[in-house]
């Protein structure tokens, strides 16, 4: 036998018993979901307007703050820079110079040998 058959086979009375006892096993299982999705759309409106302030407050902070220059120090680099140059120019010619004495030194013990 079939379920569909069975439904027909029903009473009246049985059928309508048949649905009370179903509406009344998903009532409460219906209301619980409907609260609760309820509750949901509550928490997610709450956070939405929790999000918008924050944006807010952020984007006061970003237009009050003034964005640091960057100036002093790239001057700061570019003295460094010249200063690290004049070093390398004057560590090659005292370079230039041991090597011309070293040279002349082994020339000098060359002809005194």
């Amino acid at each position: 036998m079939e379920p569909s058959e069975n439904l027909d086979d029903m009473s009246l009375t049985d059928k309508d018993k048949f649905s009370k006892g179903l509406m009344a096993l998903l009532t409460p299982v219906i209301e619980e979901m409907d609260s609760r999705i309820v509750a949901v759309k509550s928490s997610q409106l709450e956070l939405h307007k929790e999000i918008e302030r924050l944006l807010a407050e952020l984007q006061l902070f970003v237009d009050a703050t003034e964005q640091p220059s960057i100036q002093p120090s790239i001057q700061k680099l570019i003295s460094a820079t010249k200063k690290l140059v004049t070093t390398n120019v004057t560590l090659k010619t005292v370079h230039d110079r041991v090597e011309k004495m070293y040279a002349q030194l082994s020339k000098g013990k060359e002809t005194m040998s």
